[in-house]
């Protein structure tokens, strides 16, 4: 009997974590290319200039390297990854000698199981709105139907061949996993590349939306209780690492191959995933709602008493979209310049020496996902205390609120930092 009142237990606990990340907003931060423009302002002495090259001139160039190097990255994340499950010999980027390169880029996309629709055009993400330049129209960087803030911003079409700044190659870089790069990767997606690519049914999340289907690959539940992984196991097929481990090793031989604009936007591919686990609300599933919490409230639903559930499941909802609508808007604020002095900037600059941070393969799990982890009761908490509930205007530069958002954002500057000085570094050694 107990044994029967204990699985019953269970699965009302798995089933409120599931019904609450369903109704989850699945952004980490609301535009990276703004965040990592003001990060980056003083990172170098002397910014370098790379050579703009398609994708498709990289790959047709390196094909018989890259022939050899990603059956290693895969082996790598493998082993650094249990969870990952292994891929099926169709995925192997083996081209044939004839491939044109359009092919070259669906069998690349392939070998990462990325969305093989994904655009990679030649573009910057320009950090003023008033930006001149030829325009890009939204269709040639992403196929999502629901296009967001992105018409809010300016994209401006590069050539191949001409010159452009690293800070803007990464900063473009770091929002192109938001573009459709992870979307419809499972089983049950609907798409013939999810029932190829081994991941089996989205664990969490609603295949039906469309954003819905990157969530496993833009949040990390690295460190919640034991118990809730024995609740709910699906919770620990998250692929976050998995993308920083490949991009990383792709910028790392794109660097060493000459293609240092690859270099630059594969790494900013990489720091999208560890952009998005400085966001508190993508490293823990329900802060500050113990189990007792969770299973009363679905036990009070069952029995038609239904608003304790819905309260819970907004006020997560609310919070988590709520830091991303207020730091969209500010940022677009000091993007532009009119704040030159405020609490945030004075986070997200502080001088590159006081901010060493080696990093190693560990980094992501052990550190980033944990310090956000461990924030995320006390930033939940904080946000409570300042009453708002939902965007409708950017408060005063002394308001608490800025406080809450730079400590986290702080995070967001050291672990970009640290990251690139490691993928330099590599190459130069």
């Amino acid at each position: 009997m107990l044994l029967v009142k204990s699985n019953a237990l269970n699965r009302l606990n798995s089933l409120v974590l599931i019904l609450t990340i369903f109704t989850l907003p699945l952004f980490g931060w609301s535009n990276h290319a703004g965040i990592t423009y003001l990060i980056l302002e003083n990172y170098w002495e002397k910014e370098p200039s790379v050579p703009v090259e398609s994708l498709e001139s990289f790959l047709e160039k390196e094909k018989t390297n890259l022939t050899e190097l990603l059956p290693k990255i895969e082996e790598k994340v493998q082993k650094q990854i249990v969870h990952y499950p292994a891929s099926n010999g169709s995925l192997v980027f083996n081209p044939d000698s004839k491939a044109k390169k359009a092919e070259l880029l669906t069998l690349f996309f392939r070998s990462l199981r990325l969305n093989p629709n994904h655009k990679a055009s030649l573009y910057i993400q320009s950090k003023s709105s008033k930006a001149k330049g030829n325009a890009i129209p939204l269709e040639e960087i992403t196929f999502l139907k629901d296009k967001g803030k992105l018409p809010n911003e300016r994209f401006l079409k590069i050539n191949e061949g001409s010159q452009a700044k690293a800070s803007e190659v990464l900063a473009t870089a770091t929002d192109e996993p938001d573009y459709g790069m992870d979307l419809h990767l499972f089983s049950d997606s609907e798409s013939s590349f999810g029932k190829e690519y081994g991941f089996g049914e989205q664990p969490f999340g609603n295949p039906k939306y469309e954003y819905s289907s990157q969530a496993p690959f833009h949040m990390g539940f690295f460190h919640e209780s034991g118990l809730v992984y024995t609740l709910a196991p699906f919770l620990a097929k998250t692929y976050p690492e998995v993308r920083v481990i490949q991009f990383s090793e792709l910028s790392k031989f794109a660097f060493e191959k000459g293609h240092s604009y690859w270099g630059y936007r594969f790494a900013g591919w990489a720091l999208h995933y560890i952009g998005d686990m400085t966001q508190p609300y993508h490293a823990s599933v329900l802060p500050r709602i113990g189990t007792g919490k969770r299973i009363a409230v679905q036990l009070a639903s069952m029995v038609g008493w239904g608003k304790p559930k819905e309260n819970m499941i907004n006020h997560i909802s609310d919070r988590h979209t709520f830091v991303e609508e207020y730091q969209y808007f500010l940022f677009r604020e000091l993007r532009e310049g009119k704040f030159p002095v405020h609490p945030i900037l004075t986070e997200l600059q502080k001088p590159v020496q006081a901010r060493q941070l080696p990093w190693e393969d560990s980094t992501f799990h052990k550190q980033i996902s944990l310090v956000s982890y461990n924030l995320s009761e006390e930033t939940d908490e904080q946000l409570e205390e300042t009453g708002i509930t939902q965007f409708s205007r950017l408060y005063e530069e002394n308001h608490p609120l800025h406080s809450i958002l730079g400590k986290c954002l702080a995070n967001t500057t050291l672990y970009t930092h640290s990251y690139l000085r490691y993928i330099e570094g590599s190459v130069k050694k």
